[in-house]
């Protein structure tokens, strides 16, 4: 179980978390919200890679930053701008990584192959990493978070600069692992990990404005949805009074999803049912109307 207690954080007179409190168990979790929301800040925080202003991180009863080298011992994580030696093959960048794991060598060669073949980059082990593209070195940074068989895997934007088929593959790789671990996820790209994760947290403006199954986010935004069809000009005129999810024009004519509280003064309204792209607009609204 990895659990929150009141976590703040603050940078000078700037805070990003504010009082924040929750329990993970094993399962896939995504943590979503806008750029600048503290995805990242959180992320960094569990990982012990910074420290909150108040609070305290706890894994399976081990606490940062007391105990901190045993925690670390048991989480893998991929920050969001993954650093790599470029003039390093990537057998030798994951060797150095299980090294610094603390992973005995006896075991460290054969657990270096077996991740590159999870994060399929064994046909590239002898290729040196300056020559891998994003999604490519992506992978690596998958691979070393698995390294340690971690009981926390944190991952920030582990989809970044991989092709369909990739996101495919990784997305349900980690749907696989989460039957034994926390996998936590932060993530802009939620459409395609909706039928696998157990739970989805919007982290906006210093809070969780949710946390709970996909299904329960999605009714938080029911008959709070509308359907219009717009000329250009009634477009036009109205745009910058609307909260607009979706939007699709076609020979003149705007059809527009729109997020409200009331019926929308327009011809031809109708309400339907929310989507999980239409809770999201719904609930970061409601924060930035606070």
């Amino acid at each position: 179980m990895l659990e929150l207690s009141s976590i703040t954080k603050c940078f000078k007179k700037n805070c990003v978390i504010n009082d924040m409190s929750l329990s993970l168990p094993k399962g896939l979790h995504l943590l979503t919200g806008p750029n600048g929301a503290g995805k990242t800040t959180l992320l960094r925080i569990l990982a012990g890679v910074i420290a909150p202003t108040t609070g305290q991180v706890s894994l399976n009863g081990m606490f940062l930053p007391n105990d901190s080298v045993r925690f670390k011992a048991h989480m893998g994580y991929l920050p969001q701008n993954f650093g790599i030696y470029p003039e390093m093959t990537a057998q030798k960048f994951l060797k150095y990584f299980a090294e610094l794991k603390g992973i005995p060598a006896a075991v460290a060669s054969a657990k270096v192959e077996e991740v590159m073949d999870i994060a399929q980059i064994s046909s590239f082990h002898n290729k040196t990493l300056r020559d891998w593209t994003k999604g490519m070195r992506q992978k690596v940074g998958i691979a070393q978070g698995l390294l340690n068989d971690p009981d926390l895997l944190l991952m920030d934007e582990p989809l970044s600069g991989l092709d369909p088929e990739e996101r495919f593959y990784f997305c349900n790789l980690f749907s696989r692992l989460s039957s034994e671990r926390i996998v936590l996820l932060s993530t802009h790209i939620i459409s395609e990990l909706t039928a696998l994760a157990d739970s989805i947290m919007l982290l906006h403006k210093e809070k969780l404005r949710f946390k709970g199954p996909i299904s329960v986010m999605i009714d938080t935004a029911r008959s709070f949805v509308w359907q219009a069809t717009l000329s250009e000009d009634e477009w036009h005129d109205k745009k910058n009074e609307l909260v607009v999810s979706a939007l699709r024009a076609d020979k003149g004519l705007y059809e527009i999803r729109i997020i409200s509280d009331v019926r929308p003064e327009l011809t031809g309204v109708c309400s339907v049912d929310p989507t999980l792209e239409d809770a999201y607009i719904y609930l970061v609204s409601q924060g930035d109307s606070e």
